[in-house]
């Protein structure tokens, strides 16, 4: 499908339905964040709503009225919904106006197809409004939902969904696209598939926005630092990150992605991602710590992460993590 990397088992499921012509009412498309959920999702979208697609064909023209739209984001039969400005939850109001307009015929293309990213994000009230469109789906709808954490969605809701589960692309596959697609030079293409975690959506931005590699840059080595932080210091910086609850997830995403690479140096790895001196750190403190103590503490960051999604008090989330944060001297060697 257009504009679409790897994961070809999931494409595969999606242009079966095409193919076939039985195209389910809801998809729910899961994996980790920033790895092309929701450009999988619009080129699903796409391809049911071109208007010069062949029966035998799976992809989108890219060139008729229906296809411009939908690149453009003003197709009015296919809506990409995120939360309210200011918002970080789906809302009740959202989801009754989706109900609204599902029950409405197409106006220009064969169906209504509505694109909900991270539906782990929605109020109670909003999550059992879509439950009921999903046991009673109008006609020539398409659900196609994404998530991060389908674990924490409602059973009801997963049951009712085809489930297409999506992976961390391959560096080789991130770095083809890099250089092809973005025109990156080779090494600063390997350099930011190493980072990207798998994550192109994270590669992509961190080119086009070099400032967004240097505050993550310094935010990395704020975390890191904190290993060797006396208690006072850790609760101002838990203090510090719980006043936005949004930053403190990213910052909790970084720390997970830099504790893998401690975790794995006490485990005796070398498939570190991180390189430099920040790949000599995280060995010494593999090292130091050792593999049970590191493996601890990455399992309470996921803790950490999860409570954080469930609406759980971010201060005091924030310092218990910090407080089963495992201490090494200031000047390990």
């Amino acid at each position: 499908m257009q504009g679409v990397v790897g994961n070809r088992h999931a494409q595969t499921q999606l242009e079966r339905a095409l193919r076939s012509g039985q195209v389910g009412h809801a998809y729910l498309l899961t994996g980790p964040r920033a790895i092309g959920k929701t450009t999988l999702a619009l080129a699903f979208a796409a391809a049911l709503e071109c208007q010069q697609r062949a029966p035998d064909s799976v992809e989108a023209c890219g060139v008729c009225a229906a296809c411009r739209k939908i690149a453009h984001g003003n197709h009015p039969d296919v809506a990409l919904i995120t939360p309210a400005v200011g918002k970080r939850l789906f809302g009740i109001d959202q989801i009754r106006e989706i109900i609204h307009l599902a029950n409405l015929s197409p106006s220009e293309g064969a169906w209504r197809v509505f694109i909900l990213p991270e539906i782990e994000r929605m109020e109670d009230p909003a999550a059992n409004a879509l439950l009921k469109t999903l046991e009673e789906p109008p006609e020539g709808i398409v659900l196609l939902l994404t998530t991060n954490e389908p674990e924490n969605l409602l059973p009801t809701i997963l049951s009712r969904c085809q489930m297409i589960p999506m992976q961390p692309l391959a560096p080789d596959e991130i770095i083809t696209v890099l250089t092809d697609r973005w025109g990156v030079a080779p090494e600063e293409a390997q350099r930011l598939a190493a980072l990207a975690n798998g994550r192109l959506g994270w590669a992509v931005e961190a080119h086009e926005q070099p400032e967004l590699r240097e505050q993550r840059d310094d935010l990395l080595q704020q975390l890191m630092a904190l290993t060797y932080a006396r208690r006072d210091e850790r609760l101002r910086r838990a203090a510090t990150l719980a006043s936005d609850t949004e930053a403190a997830r990213q910052a909790l995403d970084l720390w997970m992605f830099w504790w893998r690479d401690v975790t794995l140096a006490a485990c005796g790895s070398q498939r570190l991602v991180t390189t430099g001196a920040s790949r000599a750190q995280a060995e010494r403190q593999g090292r130091a710590l050792g593999a049970e103590r590191a493996e601890a503490f990455l399992r309470a960051l996921l803790a950490a992460q999860t409570a954080l999604d469930q609406n759980a008090n971010p201060r005091l989330t924030l310092e218990v993590l910090l407080l089963d944060l495992p201490t090494l001297p200031r000047s390990p060697r």
